[in-house]
């Protein structure tokens, strides 16, 4: 199992946060974005929508057969899509039990005749270990469990002073969209 690139770019960022009640570095981030768009055209028979945002850009694009609701949809209709990403590492305490390797995912729809909406997330653990450290460019460097290797650059050094090589590193990864289609209220 590869570490995913969200993590890989800031797992060891978190060498820039330590929290006061551990003796080793943790790190915790997150990013939430929201993109409307208002439903310019609906063919139905071609199950082509045609989407305008508020800048005036329009997307056009065939809707997949998995969207049992399209025709709920109507002009003026408002698509909200919501994306969280979130990314926490923080290294084993020795002699800690590492995890083992998981991914999961979860997913929803609305119900047969509502406007479409769905929901899906993917939560990913993974346990990397510190293979090399290299202090004086605050870079150190990730082995996952299948011998890949990601360099990372670290913030702050007096937590990168905190680390060794051989520390496993616990990581979880979450990325969820939700989708959702309104009427907008007159």
């Amino acid at each position: 199992m590869r570490i995913p690139t969200l993590a890989a770019v800031l797992v060891l960022a978190f060498a820039g946060l330590a929290r006061a009640d551990e003796q080793k570095p943790t790190f915790h981030a997150s990013r939430t974005e929201t993109v409307t768009a208002k439903v310019k055209a609906v063919d139905q028979k071609k199950r082509m929508v045609t989407l305008v945002n508020d800048a005036g850009e329009e997307i056009k694009f065939k809707a997949d057969e998995r969207i049992k609701n399209l025709k709920q949809v109507k002009k003026g209709d408002v698509l909200t899509v919501i994306l969280n990403e979130s990314v926490d590492a923080r290294i084993l305490k020795p002699g800690e039990t590492p995890r083992i390797a998981s991914e999961g995912s979860t997913m929803a729809t609305a119900p047969q005749g509502s406007k479409p909406a769905a929901y899906a997330a993917k939560e990913r653990y993974v346990t990397a270990t510190i293979a090399a450290i290299d202090k004086e460019n605050m870079v150190v460097t990730l082995k996952g469990p299948d011998g890949n290797t990601f360099p990372v650059k670290a913030r702050k050094k007096e937590n990168v002073d905190k680390l060794a090589v051989g520390d496993n590193v616990e990581i979880r990864t979450t990325q969820a969209v939700a989708v959702e289609v309104t009427t907008p209220k007159k």
